[in-house]
């Protein structure tokens, strides 16, 4: 019995590192390569290569991640990329292509799930209530990391409106308060916006679920736990509205020297970086566009000291670093995951549905793709657990 539960920890390594180290530690996603290297032998020598089979034949999503780490390594030598974000694309791909799905029980995901939301919300509510940390200086970017506890809150979510059992339903819905909470400390706005929008849409498909039922006495809990968390989280919440106001007023008076300023002064000054790049984007050379731009004055010197490493909008930062083919790629990304969902479980469904909506708005304003973290988060729920080959196993406990 040990043995198997050895073996079994192991293959599940990466999403134990994705529930765990990766939300305390700053270089987690270097982290992971070992994890998912661990769990590839270890199911090379339980399984061979039937799982890599079955998965080839398939799963659509490893086909498309195929296709993306390789325009993305034609891109690295060809212009420049960020190794770290092709890092953590390849080592997705590689455990995607692997991973045996039937290691994701219901059982597995709940316990993943409630470790996830207890961990992030002690890490959030050290940050910025205990340490009271600015932001900028926490040891993980706050709103990465706000992204990824929306997944870990839409998952959460998604677990307990489609149990059937009542203890289920209360620690998953405790762990998606808990999370829920945590995101608000973070601060982060952009995301706040996606979740948001992620939560309307589980609704959506909730009431339009015929065979799930909910009862009085669950709803009138659930509305008084959230209203309790509202008043609590309140003045974070106008803090930040208060904020977004004022810049608002800047912006309408013309001084774009602001947060939300400079974010509109870079997707302004996307046409003028990848003019006659198109199709490839400029990769790494857009910094010395940028230069040139400056120097022609055609840019603020704002943005121009600012240095953006990216331009905190998913789809013009892939126009610009790799082109209307890395656009086009990432709306597949997008959309991929969005197609089978007729032939998969309830469960399944919601967390896709849920995590395509977070993922879709919050790269609005940032770039969930980009860093290590938010990449595995994706690619690896997407990829491993909503894929039809899991079908048969994501019910049984």
């Amino acid at each position: 019995m040990f043995k198997k539960y050895l073996i079994n920890g192991l293959i599940l390594l990466p999403f134990i590192w994705l529930s765990s180290g990766m939300l305390i530690l700053r270089n987690g996603d270097k982290t992971m390569v070992a994890m998912v290297i661990i769990s590839l032998i270890t199911t090379l020598l339980v399984y061979g290569f039937t799982t890599l089979k079955n998965n080839l034949s398939t799963n659509k999503i490893l086909w498309l991640l195929f296709i993306i780490c390789g325009y993305f390594l034609f891109s690295y030598y060809y212009h420049g990329l960020s190794s770290r974000e092709i890092r953590a694309f390849i080592t997705a791909t590689l455990f995607v292509a692997i991973f045996p799905s039937s290691q994701l029980t219901k059982k597995v995901i709940i316990t993943l799930t409630v470790i996830s939301a207890v961990i992030s919300f002690c890490f959030a509510y050290y940050c910025m209530i205990y340490m009271h940390w600015d932001r900028s200086i926490w040891p993980i970017n706050a709103i990465p990391y706000g992204t990824l506890i929306a997944g870990i809150s839409v998952i959460a979510l998604s677990l307990c409106l489609t149990s059937t059992n009542n203890k289920e339903k209360t620690i998953t819905f405790l762990a998606f308060i808990l999370s829920s909470y945590a995101l608000i400390i973070t601060e982060s706005r952009g995301v706040w916006l996606g979740y948001l929008f992620a939560l309307a849409v589980i609704f959506i498909t909730f009431m339009s679920t015929k065979k799930i039922k909910i009862t009085w006495r669950s709803t009138i809990v659930a509305i008084a736990v959230i209203a309790g968390v509202s008043v609590i989280s309140k003045p974070l919440i106008s803090q930040r509205l208060s904020q977004t106001q004022q810049e608002y007023s800047n912006i309408k008076s013309g001084d774009l020297d602001t947060s939300f300023g400079l974010r509109l002064q870079m997707w302004q000054s996307a046409p003028m970086i990848i003019e006659h790049h198109e199709l490839l984007g400029q990769g790494n050379q857009y910094l010395k566009v940028l230069d040139k731009l400056y120097n022609q004055k055609r840019i603020s010197n704002y943005l121009y000291i600012n240095q953006p490493p990216h331009f905190h909008n998913q789809y013009v930062d892939y126009v610009v670093k790799k082109g209307i083919i890395g656009l086009i790629l990432l709306i597949f990304l997008l959309v991929l995951p969005l197609c089978p969902l007729k032939n998969t479980s309830t469960l399944q469904r919601y967390i896709a549905i849920s995590l395509v909506s977070l993922f879709a708005v919050a790269s609005l304003t940032d770039v969930p793709l980009n860093h290590g973290q938010t990449i595995f988060m994706y690619i690896f729920w997407l990829g491993c657990f909503t894929s039809t080959s899991n079908n048969e196993h994501v019910d049984h406990d």
